[in-house]
């Protein structure tokens, strides 16, 4: 990808115009604040704007107002509770980890709570760094000076989401896009020659990176649901809305294509054939990046859609190749190659759909039928009785909430007894808040991140400051790292800390502080910070085996539901099949998921890792085969060859997949069906189908055995495992 393109995804990405408007709204209300009363009313305004800007993410304004409004009084009563007892320093001491406790909990509510408690976190910790109220009146003005500014970017930041609505459903939709051609080119790399291409999908972890492209269409999907299914009944929202339910089905289309590389590859290896497929997929790969790159822009795609005439000269170069060989095998090679094509056929008319939609933009369609949105979209709901339940140690958020309020304790003895003389110790505890996560590989990651980004925003603010620049360079400086700091938070974190660090020393210079001292500072806290986090991530650990069979329990469900849609006699309700389909995905990104976090664990706490993977990338298989399946019925179905017969024989395939998936499967294969060796391509892709779920059903058994048996030597001796 060109690096230009590269810089104008990020420059027109949602995440960077979420960082545009905190940063607006926060040094807006910060000169408002300067103007009114100087320097202390500017912090004061300023510190409300910033402390609620890391909860604004789109969302429908219901859902938005709800979070800011939340975030606003909550961080006010932290930040007054902080501020109250600064001349009481032990009773302070108390005070903070009990607010990170507290702060620990709201993350029960998902991804956006997570947001909302860092709100409370970073108002609870800068605070520590104010100098303690002259007085009571002095506490209250400064109290409802940060509460006035918190509410005064609610209401700019509701006012602009609703005015951006449309605007970040494009942009939403680019990313989802952007996601699926990465995927597509993962593909290419499969028959392409000049690339190294992955082993066979039995191979381990070879197929570890299409699970994670996988997990990012995934992703991209779930965002591209919450944003553009919710709110608004404009013209352009049936647009949107139509090209996502379009995307759906190319995702389905993509996954149905994957299945038969590996075959491919060993019957054409070393002929044109498998450059041409790689080629083909790699033209398909940049429409979609145009497309995505149109929507960012509001402007028309440059390249357009693929040709599909391009696979007739495939499939008449293959049938020159394999003309009079008297090879069974080579003669159902050309079959494979037939369905594959078909499937890139299908994934070319689906792109075609994509800019044909976005070409009559501004003659959008009538508003799709649509089903119950709420069995798409994510539940943000917050209900505070959900906190009860989770008020027991055998929750991973309240292992998490106790974990975060004594590495906070542990955070304030250390600069209270160490660098009880300087004024910035509180970054040890910012580090901490930062870095703490429920997950322990999300932790180790984070450390990683927050330490090259501090080392390399100290770097920046001492070369930009050794230019001597000017007030104007200095707020633009501040401008940018504001921006950039919010635009990083959920996708390079290595970014935003060391957009953080230039903020922080930034304004620390503006107050006329040493800087070289606060850089050594700067880098020492976030060490030691660091450190206590990951001392304080082994105390009442959640590790992700202990998760895992929960997950498996999902992902089995997900697959079976989806495998009855789509092995049905009679086609079902479509509804119902995207119902299927959503689940399935979901489940598979959450297991692919835990399995990357597994393995930042440390070795000794990994459990059937191996096993896990194994049926990560064979659930994928299966679901790649059942995708194939579905786009093979249908181009039966019309000419009539799906008769009576083939139909009992999807019969039979569905009761022994979802007999292979269900809990109570045993070990044993059990016997084959009489179409395992079929040359007829719907057989031939029900026996594969019905070899992945036995060989998903085998590696259950395995992994459940091993989670067994090592709990059974974890277990103290004389206690039953």
């Amino acid at each position: 990808m060109k690096p230009l393109n590269s810089l104008s995804r990020v420059v027109f990405s949602r995440y960077f115009t979420s960082g545009l408007i905190s940063a607006t709204g926060t040094l807006a209300l910060g000169f408002v604040g300067y103007a009114i009363g100087g320097m202390g009313p500017a912090l004061s305004l300023a510190s409300g704007a910033l402390m609620v800007s890391f909860a604004d993410n789109p969302a429908p304004a219901s859902i938005k107002a709800v979070e800011l409004l939340f975030a606003s009084f909550a961080g006010t009563l932290c930040f007054a509770a902080v501020w109250a007892t600064d001349n009481h320093p032990w009773l302070q001491l108390a005070v903070v980890p009990l607010l990170g406790f507290a702060a620990g909990l709201v993350s029960l509510w998902g991804k956006r709570a997570i947001a909302i408690a860092f709100c409370l976190l970073f108002i609870t910790i800068i605070t520590l760094g104010i100098p303690a109220p002259a007085n009571p009146p002095a506490l209250a003005a400064g109290t409802v000076l940060l509460l006035l500014g918190a509410l005064a970017y609610t209401a700019y930041a509701l006012l602009l989401g609703r005015a951006l609505r449309g605007r970040t459903k494009q942009q939403a939709l680019a990313e989802l896009f952007d996601s699926l051609s990465a995927y597509m080119r993962w593909q290419a790399q499969l028959y392409l020659r000049q690339v190294a291409r992955p082993a066979a999908p039995g191979d381990g972890d070879a197929y570890a990176q299409a699970a994670a492209l996988q997990g990012a269409v995934n992703d991209a999907l779930q965002s591209a649901r919450d944003l553009v299914l919710r709110e608004g009944r404009a013209p352009r929202d049936a647009l949107w809305t139509q090209m996502l339910l379009v995307a759906l089905d190319l995702f389905e289309a993509q996954l149905g294509a994957q299945t038969d590389a590996a075959a491919l590859r060993e019957t054409f290896d070393g002929t044109d054939v498998l450059d041409a497929l790689g080629t083909g997929m790699q033209r398909g790969a940049q429409a979609l990046d145009a497309l995505a790159l149109g929507l960012l822009h509001d402007r028309d795609a440059v390249l357009p859609a693929p040709d599909a005439a391009r696979w007739d000269a495939v499939q008449r170069r293959a049938a020159e190749l394999l003309a009079g060989s008297p090879d069974e095998r080579l003669r159902n090679a050309q079959a494979t190659l037939d369905t594959q094509l078909q499937a890139q056929r299908q994934i070319d008319r689906l792109i075609g759909l994509l800019h044909g939609a976005y070409a009559m933009r501004d003659a959008p369609p009538a508003f799709p039928d649509l089903p119950d949105v709420r069995l798409f979209v994510s539940s943000w709901r917050y209900d505070p009785r959900q906190v009860l339940s989770h008020l027991r140690l055998g929750s991973p958020i309240f292992r998490h909430a106790v974990r975060l309020a004594l590495a906070l304790a542990c955070s304030l003895l250390v600069a209270r007894l160490l660098f009880a003389h300087q004024a910035h110790d509180y970054w040890i505890a910012l580090t901490i808040a930062v870095i703490l996560r429920p997950n322990y590989g999300v932790t180790r990651q984070r450390i990683r991140d927050r330490l090259l980004g501090t080392v390399a925003g100290c770097v920046l603010v001492a070369a930009f400051l050794s230019l001597n620049p000017g007030m104007p360079w200095l707020l633009a400086a501040l401008f940018l790292a504001v921006a950039l700091a919010r635009t990083f938070v959920t996708t390079h974190y290595r970014f935003t800390a060391m957009a953080g660090s230039v903020l922080a020393l930034l304004l620390a210079h503006l107050l006329q502080e040493n800087m070289h001292f606060l850089v050594q500072q700067r880098l020492l806290d976030t060490a030691i910070g660091a450190a206590l986090a990951w001392g304080f991530s082994h105390v009442l650990p959640r590790w992700e085996y202990m998760d895992a069979p929960r997950q498996l329990r999902d992902l089995l469900a997900g697959l079976s539901r989806y495998a009855q849609a789509v092995l049905s006699r009679v086609p079902g309700d479509e509804r119902e099949f995207r119902v299927a389909r959503k689940q399935l995905f979901d489940t598979l990104a959450a297991v692919t998921g835990l399995h990357g976090r597994m393995l930042e664990e440390p070795e000794a706490r990994r459990r059937a890792s191996q096993e896990l993977a194994q049926i990560i990338t064979h659930a994928y298989l299966l679901a790649s085969q059942l995708a194939s399946l579905r786009l093979l019925r249908a181009q039966l179905q019309p000419q009539g060859r799906v008769g009576e017969d083939l139909l009992d024989w999807i019969d039979t395939a569905r009761e022994r997949v979802l007999r292979r998936l269900s809990p109570a499967a045993s070990a044993e294969p059990g016997p084959e069906p009489a179409f395992l060796v079929s040359p007829d391509p719907l057989l031939a892709r029900l026996a594969l189908i019905g070899q992945e779920a036995a060989r998903i059903g085998q590696l259950r058994q395995r992994m459940q055995r091993e989670l067994r048996d090592a709990e059974a030597r974890r277990a103290p001796r004389g206690t039953p495992a």
